[in-house]
């Protein structure tokens, strides 16, 4: 018997071009802007990926600054 029901892996991690649609943002330069001025985490994978934690932890940073 197969096992064709694999259980999926949660996601870990995001793309640049995800990262961006999460974001609403239509310019990687404007993720570079967020990094240095605001704090935005720092890709890994050569630049390419974002840790979805990180990600997380820095919009719950952003709502409780707005209070």
């Amino acid at each position: 018997m197969s096992n064709n029901t694999a259980m999926k892996q949660p996601v870990l991690f995001l793309t640049t071009s995800e990262v961006m649609t999460r974001y609403r943002i239509s310019s990687s330069a404007t993720l570079g802007k967020w990094r240095r001025n605001l704090g935005f985490p720092q890709p890994i994978h050569n630049g390419r990926f974002y840790n979805l934690a990180e990600l997380e932890k820095w919009d719950e940073l952003q709502v409780a600054t707005a209070k």
